[in-house]
């Protein structure tokens, strides 16, 4: 018999149980894992890996209503489901509470067709390709949790270095009660003259602005409203809630521009308190619930504490986000490509043009 030649493609000797290739073959499509010593296959039961090397199966992923498709990158997974993809760790350890395995991050998908999935974790940021009418390739960052900041077990509370506290305005002077009553710190007597917050429910949480001109409140009900701390009348309301409790976490930057609060899914919406009534932005942060935020000085990141994430730091600077996108598109639109996109408005030079 001739030797073997190295790198020649040869069968893996493995026991394997009848009932798993019944499982593994209900899919639509076979993929292997990363280390390739495995391969996995989406069915109604989840995402079915079976490691040929260890000779069992690895713990199953779970897909509400099934899944479409897989892809795997280094340690991390994965997974479209119509209306959303989702990011996985599968070698984390089953959750001690025998509850069922959660993915760290969730992304909301319009199109029902997604193709061309990628994980880039050199980047730190997955792609998809949403097919239609017309195609369009998404980014949706992974910075801070592809890295090896992760923490298996997570923590319950958190919170950023900052002058301001949850109740109390950035002199440290004056606090804010349940009720919307400002007191003093020193005295706990109710300031005189000064309405507070009015025609709310109890409130849970609230943050001043540092420099005191604005103020966020939480009720017992979800609702959230943006307030002005001088005149004390309410510029907006952020959230309306709803009948589930949900105590946000809060953060303003340093100058007041900008106003950030978690939502019970796992996201975070930012707002512009100039212009509060205009939708957030919205930062899809996985890993639930946010424990705290807060700005950098200068505003250009936002720093959010998750139970398994000590400190991811996303830009929030719109001058930072365009750079990072020209970054990575290298180049701008073309007048053609412009008036195919844009016909109605004038053209405008963009990235590298």
């Amino acid at each position: 018999m001739l030797p073997r030649r190295a790198g020649e493609p040869r069968p893996v000797a493995t026991t394997v149980p009848a009932a798993t290739p019944r499982v593994v073959c209900r899919g639509d499509e076979l993929t292997f894992t990363a280390d390739s010593r495995a391969v996995a296959s989406v069915t109604t039961g989840g995402v079915v890996t079976w490691d040929f090397r260890a000779g069992r199966e690895r713990p199953r992923l779970p897909l509400a209503g099934g899944g479409y498709r897989v892809e795997f990158a280094g340690d991390y997974a994965l997974t479209w489901t119509l209306g959303s993809l989702a990011l996985w760790r599968p070698g984390l350890p089953d959750p001690a509470d025998d509850s069922a395995r959660e993915p760290l991050l969730t992304f909301a998908v319009d199109s029902s067709a997604v193709g061309d999935l990628r994980l880039d974790l050199d980047a730190g940021v997955l792609r998809y390709r949403e097919q239609g009418r017309t195609s369009s390739v998404h980014t949706p960052s992974l910075q801070g949790l592809t890295g090896s900041a992760w923490r298996d077990r997570a923590a319950r509370t958190a919170a950023f270095d900052s002058r301001d506290t949850v109740t109390a305005d950035s002199t440290g002077r004056t606090a804010l009660t349940s009720e919307g009553m400002l007191v003093s710190v020193s005295t706990g007597k109710r300031l005189k003259g000064i309405r507070g917050v009015e025609g709310e429910d109890y409130l849970t949480e609230g943050a001043f602005s540092p420099d005191g001109r604005y103020l966020a409140a939480a009720d017992v009900r979800g609702r959230l409203t943006l307030w002005d701390a001088h005149s004390w009348r309410r510029l907006a309301v952020l959230r309306s809630g709803g009948s589930n409790r949900h105590d946000p976490a809060l953060g303003f930057s340093a100058d007041g521009v900008l106003v950030a609060a978690s939502d019970p899914d796992g996201v975070v919406n930012v707002w512009e308190t100039a212009t509060p009534a205009l939708p957030a932005a919205s930062l899809p942060v996985g890993d639930s619930p946010v424990l705290a935020l807060g700005f950098t000085r200068d505003g250009g990141e936002l720093h959010i504490a998750t139970p398994h994430l000590g400190d991811r730091a996303l830009p929030s600077a719109p001058e930072r986000a365009a750079r990072r996108v020209c970054d990575r598109v290298s180049t701008g639109l073309t007048e053609r490509e412009w008036r195919r996109y844009f016909p109605s408005a004038d053209y405008r030079r963009t990235c590298g043009t």
